[in-house]
């Protein structure tokens, strides 16, 4: 079983457009510069078979992109409200061991990607900038600190 975590792509500031921090659209160097990203991950055999997202307005259209690039239908592409800011890592292990999917993805924001992943995979720190994603391989399961980092992208590469 397999894990994407990706960050949201860059974000517009915050006071740009009306409705606060949940309201905050991808810039378009966001959306275009995350586009890439998907494009690799669904070149590379890491198309997610689900992808799951905050509700917020920039993870919403990240999330969109993936599935966009990745052709899954709509009804593969859902946001949850414990992917938003404080990232309930015990609902995330929950929801994944009641699927059949091998490989799933998730777009949160920081700093609950960057706990989620190093809590999974047993300690460490990774960097997540906007628009960055990690690939987190369970041989059996998925559970605190039994996954093994497969990749990382950073998104200023693209």
């Amino acid at each position: 079983m397999e894990l994407i975590v990706i960050r949201h792509g860059k974000a517009e500031n915050a006071g740009v457009v009306p409705g606060g921090d949940s309201a905050r659209p991808l810039t378009e160097h966001g959306s275009h510069q995350f586009r890439k990203v998907a494009k690799w991950i669904g070149k590379h055999h890491s198309a997610p078979d689900l992808i799951l997202h905050s509700p917020l307005v920039r993870t919403t259209q990240t999330a969109q992109i993936l599935q966009d690039v990745v052709e899954l239908s709509d009804d593969l592409c859902s946001p949850q409200n414990w992917l938003g800011f404080g990232l309930n890592l015990d609902a995330l292990i929950s929801h994944v061991r009641s699927t059949a999917c091998e490989r799933i993805a998730i777009v949160a924001h920081m700093p609950d990607v960057a706990r989620c992943t190093s809590d999974l995979i047993g300690g460490g720190s990774i960097t997540f900038k906007p628009g960055n994603a990690a690939c987190i391989q369970f041989d059996s399961i998925i559970g605190i600190g039994q996954g093994s980092l497969k990749w990382h992208l950073s998104a200023p590469l693209f």
